[in-house]
C-alpha cells in the first residue's frame, strides 16, 4: 500500500514541478501556442522518463491529466496580470495614448 502512495507522490511531483518552475521564473502567463507546445513536450518527456523507470502503464492516463493541468498552470492569470496584459495590448493597438 505504501508503494502506491509513493508512486502517486513521485508521479505528480515530476509532472507538476516543471510547469510551476516555468511560471515562477517567467512570472506571467504563456500564450496558448507556447503552453500547448510545452505541455506536449513535457508529456513525451514524462513518458520517456517513466518508461525508463519501469512503468507498467500502457496508457499513461495520469500523465495526460498532468499535461492538461500543466496547460492551465501555464495559462493561469491573476486579475492584476490580466489587467496589465489588456492595458499593454490596448497601448499596442493605439487605443490608450
Amino acid at each position: 500500500m505504501f508503494d502506491i502512495y509513493l508512486s502517486f507522490i513521485i508521479t505528480w511531483t515530476v509532472v507538476l514541478v516543471p510547469p510551476a518552475f516555468v511560471r515562477l521564473v517567467r512570472r506571467k502567463a504563456l500564450t496558448k501556442t507556447a503552453a500547448v507546445v510545452l505541455c506536449v513536450a513535457l508529456y513525451f518527456a514524462n513518458i520517456v522518463l517513466f518508461t525508463a523507470l519501469g512503468s507498467e502503464s500502457k496508457s499513461h492516463g495520469a500523465l495526460m491529466i498532468g499535461a492538461v493541468i500543466s496547460y492551465f498552470v501555464f495559462r493561469w492569470q491573476t486579475k492584476a496580470s490580466a489587467a496589465k496584459a489588456i492595458s499593454d495590448r490596448r497601448k499596442e493597438l493605439g487605443y490608450d495614448e
